[in-house]
């Protein structure tokens, strides 16, 4: 089993999910604009930060064998933005303030940790990439 491949695939499907996953209240919630729009806006960057950063890791994961790069420094940046966006979606989820959408959408109290649960793995899948790249 290439240990290499499969780390990078997990951690662009892992990326990728968390990005399709945050924007699910975006697509789904109707008639709570103004709420919707600060559940998004919490946090040190909001939501949409953490969408930046789970896209930019998935493009990283993808780029680090292409050898435009030194592989070196793109297996660090690809640990550093690997750390930093479940660290970002959980500085999100600390700073959620319940609205009365909640009430209605009651799926809306476990998105945040869906979102923590699915972005958690990418600094392992991250190390373990660099680990079997740089080793």
């Amino acid at each position: 089993m290439n240990v290499r491949a499969r780390s990078r695939q997990a951690g662009i499907v892992a990326s990728v999910a968390g990005v399709l996953l945050l924007l699910a209240p975006y697509a789904i919630v109707s008639g709570f604009e103004t709420q919707i729009a600060g559940y998004y806006a919490a946090g040190p960057v909001g939501a949409w930060g953490i969408a930046l950063f789970a896209l930019l890791t998935a493009v990283v994961f993808a780029s680090v064998e292409r050898g435009n790069v030194d592989p070196g420094t793109l297996a660090g940046v690809l640990v550093v933005l690997a750390a930093v966006t479940p660290l970002l979606a959980i500085l999100w989820y600390l700073s959620i303030d319940p609205t009365t959408m909640f009430a209605e959408y009651g799926w809306l109290e476990w998105h945040a940790p869906a979102v923590i649960a699915v972005v958690l793995p990418l600094p392992a899948l991250a190390g373990i990439h660099a680990r079997e790249l740089l080793g």
